[in-house]
This record gives structure tokens, sequence and C-alpha cells, in this order.
């Protein structure tokens, strides 16, 4: 279907406004596009409460036992700021010459890359949405063997003439884009003609997914890199970017530990985002879960076969809360897929306390706490944060409106009699 007239002048006046911004950041240095990209970061921090959240709670799953609250705290922060001065410095590398990236990219364990093509073998590279990805796009092709292609998905822009911009650019670089939604046959032939395909690895993938651990949790996972190296018999690597200062970045190639399993595959995942935690972009929930149906991790039973004798064991589970009717009554538990879930109860003041819970959680009387206030004192009251409520049929709207409101999945269950 062709586009109105007013569509194609909005991509149109998108694109002046894209490519002139690009020709401003072009006149500044390296090391100044990245400072005003963190003060940028910086500010989005204090505008914009729903990513604070996203990423806070991304970032306690992650770094359970092993960083303190305050410490979860800055890093939040430097997330932020590293997220602006990596998207801008990915705008201002497209148009830098051959001598300029070399002086802002310091290469690391480079020799893996072509130890694992030799030979006209292919490659998957295993990535995270870290750092600037830029990067990425300007170097990968410049190591690959001549008449061998890199390449990696993409989703298409909205915006019809910048998505065609990209793909010119891409492609006169010598790097192919896949669309998500292309076959992945296409993918494996490239592989197997010898080419390096990198994949993104650290989105959520849904119900198409296989549900193995990632930093400790249960989560589904893409299949994709593993079904690649399966099918072609190519070699799997790794590639973190970490910023060293203002404009600088390293690139560093990590080897594959094992089989090529979905679980390994999110192994060196794991090991690639600790290389710098604050370079990666957490913007996005990456344990999100279906409020519907919060009980329920959507995905795909890996195989045995797949996990691999060595799989790393799910060490984070989840936090779900027995909401306790005024009389207190605790409503029944709903099955839970996996059963990765600690109950806890939050009851009336002077309920009789179930004794199959991991906490009691008491509710003051009404007009002394609000039910947000509780909810987030709940939530702060561990290291990992609240999942879910489970609350009897008829518990009260504005507890299921403040759910919502907080992120929290909700499961409205009879009580139990």
């Amino acid at each position: 279907m062709r586009p109105t007239l007013v569509r194609r002048v909005q991509w149109r006046l998108e694109a002046w406004a894209f490519i002139g911004f690009e020709a401003l950041l072009g006149v500044l240095s390296a090391g100044a596009v990245a400072r005003v990209g963190r003060v940028l970061g910086a500010a989005a921090h204090r505008i914009s409460p729903e990513r604070r959240q996203a990423v806070g709670r991304n970032l306690r799953i992650a770094f359970a036992g092993e960083k303190t609250a305050a410490e979860l705290v800055e890093l939040e922060k430097e997330v932020f700021k590293r997220a602006g001065a990596n998207l801008l410095s990915a705008l201002r590398m497209a148009n830098m010459s051959e001598a300029e990236l070399a002086g802002t990219v310091q290469l690391v364990n480079g020799e893996y890359m072509r130890e694992a093509m030799s030979g006209g073998r292919g490659l998957v590279m295993v990535l995270a949405h870290m750092g600037n990805w830029e990067v990425l796009a300007q170097w990968s092709p410049s190591v690959m063997p001549p008449g061998k292609l890199a390449a990696n998905m993409y989703r298409p822009l909205n915006n019809q003439i910048l998505n065609a911009r990209v793909l010119k650019i891409r492609a006169t670089r010598g790097l192919k884009l896949f669309s998500k939604d292309e076959s992945p046959l296409a993918m494996a032939a490239l592989v197997r003609d010898g080419g390096c395909f990198g994949v993104l690895c650290d989105q959520r993938v849904g119900r198409a997914g296989e549900l193995v651990p990632f930093f400790g949790r249960i989560t589904s996972c893409t299949p994709l890199p593993s079904m690649l190296a399966r099918r072609t018999g190519a070699a799997v690597l790794g590639a973190s970017l970490r910023t060293l200062g203002p404009g600088r970045w390293e690139l560093k190639i990590h080897k594959l530990e094992g089989e090529p399993t979905t679980a390994n595959m999110m192994e060196l995942l794991e090991r690639i985002m600790r290389e710098s935690p604050a370079d990666v972009f957490w913007m996005q929930d990456r344990w999100r879960m279906d409020r519907r149906a919060p009980q329920h991790v959507v995905g795909r039973v890996a195989k045995a076969a797949a996990l691999g004798p060595d799989a790393p064991v799910a060490t984070k589970r989840r936090r779900a809360l027995l909401w306790a009717d005024a009389a207190g009554v605790v409503p029944a538990r709903p099955v839970a897929e996996p059963a990765d879930v600690d109950y806890e109860a939050a009851l009336p003041d002077g309920a009789a306390a179930p004794l199959d819970v991991t906490r009691i959680w008491i509710r003051e009387a009404a007009g002394r706490e609000t039910t947000r206030a509780f909810l987030l004192r709940v939530d702060g009251g561990a290291i990992l944060p609240l999942d879910y409520v489970v609350a009897g049929a008829r518990s009260e709207a504005e507890l299921r409106e403040t759910c919502g409101q907080l992120g929290l999945g909700w499961v409205a269950e009879k009580p139990a009699a």
C-alpha cells in the first residue's frame, strides 16, 4: 500500500532533520560528542521514571548478591549516562574515516576471529546491545576474508527513507542486514558459505525462545545462534564493547565455552555483559512477565540436548506476594511454571500467619500506609525485586491499579477454602 502524501512529507522532514543532526555531530570531536551524550543521558535519568524502573529492576536481578543497593543506584545512573554517550557517538562514528576509527577503538583478542574463520569456516557472533554499536558495523566487514560477508539482523525503521539510507550505507561498507522476518535458511546459507553472522541475544524473545538461565534466572532466550552453529558447523565467538574514555572503546572478542547450546550461548552473553555493565543498554525490561499470567514464564522448555551436560543452574527465584483479605484469608497459590517462585504473605495486623511462606509482611492500619508505599516497602525489602501479587477475587480495585503502576504482575485467585 502506497504511503499517503502526509506520511511521505513527514518521512522527508524527519530524514532531513536526522542528516542535519549527523552533520552537526561531525563538526565536534568524538570526545566532545561523548561528553554531550553523557549530559543528555543524565537528564533522561531524571525525567524518565518508567525507564529508571526498568533499568533498576534489571540490575537488581542481574547483580543480586553481588552489588549493594547503593552500588546499584550509582550503576543505574551511569547506565543512563553511557547510553547517551554511546548513542550520540554511534551517530558521530557513521561519518568517520578509517583512520579516525582506528584511533577510537582498541581491539583485544582479534586473533580469535582470524583463527575461527581460517579455512573458509563460517562464524556466529553473540552480541549484546552494548557500548557504541557502530564500532561493530564499521569494523566487522574490514576483517572478513575476501569475498565473504559480515551480516546481522535489524528491525526495519518505520521511516522508509531513513531505512533505505541505512541499508545503502551498510551495503557500501560490506555489511549485509537481515530483517527479523527473513528466513533463517538464508542466514544459515551465508554462514555456511564462510560468512559471519552477528546475533543480538539480550532481548526478550517470547514463545519462540528457549527457557534457560540468564544471570541466574529462567527466561526465554533466542535459539538462533545455537541453531545456526549446529546446522552449519560454524565457530562461535562473542564481542563486548567497553568505554575506555570519552570517544574511546575497547572491542574484546570472547570464546564460547562448551557445546553451542542455547544455555552456553547465554553464559557467553553474560560474560560479555559483565565486561562493562554500565555500557549495556538495560532499558528494555529483559525479565518482564506477562502481567495477566505472571506465574508462567513464556517460552519453550529446552530439551536436555539443547541445555547440555554443563548447563548453568537457575539460582535466582521469583518473588510473589499473597495478599490476604481483611479477615486474614490467604488466597490459594496459582500453579507456577517453572516452579521457581518463593511466596510471601501480606497480612492485616493480628491475622494468623501461614506456615509455608518465606516471609510475612504486616499491613498497617488503613490511612497509616498507602498501598503503594506498602508494596514499595515489600519490593525493597529483599535483594531481588517483587514480581507479582496474588489476591482474592474480591480484592480492592486500588490494589490492582497500584500493581499496574509499579509494573507488578497480577493474579486473581479465589481464597483458599
